[in-house]
């Protein structure tokens, strides 16, 4: 029998809160446009409906039948895909209502069913290009000179790997192409900056080989995030070893080249009560030295007094808001949401758009990304020019 954790358990009720608050919506907007039809009962059913979904989309398949296994995979999809459906049908339906009020001379030669019939349509249309957007995961090149790599190295490569989310819906199809992209670009080190997992994962011996199939030269590193403690700590230290990665809890690691530094995600703290990692004291012994210095941290929070004893800070987590307006939201809690920021004193700030999607599979102007950063020697630079 599958046990659900009190942590997943508050990303459980928060899906059914959505489903109850979408389903209150739609009756109150169709009364106001007076559609009797969508009674009280509609309400419960449509409930009842997402939080079925919601439940099955949670639980691990236990089923040696492929088919099974196919049809668990598509209810889960469609639990959570029914959560971006309902808000663009939302979204769409008070955009038409907004041009009607304030363009009062426009119609539309439709009745009001019509109206939602074409909102409804409007909402598949977006759901699908977020869909096929979701599956397609771009390369984002980034360079930066340093005079910080040794003489005999004159560029090297990072690549970043951040909110995977693998689980029921990022599964081996999309890893297959995922580790296929990687291989490709023929990284030095790998680095991942949490949400590498989703909850519990079916077929962890195979999916953790393909992840380990690929070692390159520097190793691979990582650092918790906020669902690596939703998921169950020790459940997700477990399969991030199993995957090859070197998880770093509030440590530094000299690797040669580079030094590189991670600390957990703040929902350790929350979670489970342990204490947070001053990062200032713990790059405060790297910064005394020439090497390159890395900072691994999830979320794109900024220590100030951090500023300056780093060269290079990698997060992820908000996945630039992952379906549109949102991104509009996450402005409001971080400074920096996508791409390269100079943070001053010498440190810089990258903050990746995410490789996989947290609940429904889709991405509305938010592409997912692998970040594939190359350092490159300044002396180097300038005995080109």
């Amino acid at each position: 029998m599958t046990r659900i954790k009190r942590s997943e358990g508050g990303v459980i009720a928060a899906y059914i809160a959505l489903y109850a608050a979408l389903s209150y919506f739609l009756y109150f907007y169709f009364q106001l446009k007076n559609m009797p039809p969508f009674s009280w009962e509609s309400v419960v059913l449509a409930w009842g409906c997402g939080t079925v979904l919601i439940l099955v989309s949670v639980i691990p398949a236990r089923w040696s039948s492929p088919l099974l296994c196919e049809i668990h995979t598509l209810l889960a999809w469609m639990g959570v895909t029914g959560i971006a459906f309902g808000f663009y049908f939302i979204f769409a339906s008070i955009v038409f209502d907004a041009i009607l009020y304030f363009l009062p001379t426009m119609h539309f030669p439709f009745s009001p069913f019509g109206e939602l019939w074409i909102a409804a349509g409007v909402a598949l249309i977006l759901c699908f290009y977020g869909y096929r957007e979701s599956m397609k995961v771009r390369i984002i090149r980034v360079q930066l000179e340093t005079d910080k790599l040794p003489d005999d190295i004159s560029n090297f490569r990072i690549l970043q790997i951040s909110d995977l989310h693998l689980g029921i819906l990022i599964n081996k199809k999309m890893l297959r192409q995922i580790m296929k992209q990687i291989q490709e670009e023929n990284p030095d080190v790998i680095v991942s900056t949490g949400d590498l997992l989703d909850g519990e994962i079916e077929d962890v011996e195979t999916i953790s080989q393909m992840m380990l199939h690929y070692n390159p030269p520097y190793g691979k590193y990582a650092v918790t995030g906020n669902h690596e403690f939703y998921a169950g700590i020790e459940h997700a230290l477990d399969f991030t070893g199993r995957a090859g990665f070197q998880v770093l809890r509030g440590s530094v690691v000299n690797i040669g080249p580079i030094s590189i530094a991670g600390v957990d995600d703040p929902g350790g703290h929350f979670i489970l009560g342990q204490p947070e990692v001053d990062e200032s004291q713990l790059l405060r012994d790297s910064h005394q030295t020439p090497t390159f210095t890395l900072l691994l941290k999830h979320r794109p929070l900024i220590h100030r007094d951090a500023v300056g004893k780093f060269d290079l800070q990698l997060s992820g987590h908000v996945h630039r808001g992952q379906l549109f307006p949102f991104m509009v939201f996450t402005w409001l809690f971080y400074k920096h949401t996508a791409g390269l920021m100079d943070l001053g004193k010498g440190s810089w700030l990258y903050v990746s758009r995410g490789t996989g999607t947290w609940g429904p599979p889709v991405r509305i102007f938010a592409f997912p990304e692998l970040t594939v950063i190359d350092l490159v020697s300044r002396h180097e630079m300038v005995d080109r020019i």
